[in-house]
């Protein structure tokens, strides 16, 4: 879709465009923000926000639960709100990689909230288990 914006936000980004971000993803159909967790776990607000994907190894129950409260607020755009959760299962006999505990602790998160999840595991050649 070239219509489709597509903003990337770091810690870099200056407050004042991430601001202008924040403004023209409220009024797009479409729009894609990719984010690091530091600049947008806490102190944002945008209603449009359909879609998450969380790719980064946090387990803190505060920083996840105050991104997905990113995605839950209401807005009459908004009929599904959902998050991917990527993470990299590198395991080997009975030793778990950092990545893999992380996630381990998210879903742990999910579970003790309630939220209705599902875990598919993609293997290297892309086949679905």
């Amino acid at each position: 879709d070239s219509a489709r914006k597509v903003f990337f936000v770091h810690g870099g980004t200056e407050a004042g465009e991430r601001e202008e971000i924040r403004k023209i993803v409220e009024t797009q159909e479409n729009a894609i923000i990719i984010a690091s967790y530091g600049t947008f776990s806490t102190g944002i607000s945008i209603r449009r926000l359909n879609n998450i994907i969380f790719a980064s190894p946090s387990k803190s129950r505060i920083r996840v639960l105050q991104s997905i409260g990113r995605q839950l607020r209401v807005s009459e755009h908004k009929m599904v709100a959902r998050l991917f959760d990527i993470g990299d299962d590198l395991s080997w006999k009975s030793w778990v990689n950092h990545t893999m505990r992380h996630m381990n602790e998210r879903i742990k998160i999910y579970e003790s909230e309630g939220f209705t999840h599902k875990v598919v595991k993609v293997d290297i050649g892309g086949k679905q288990t």
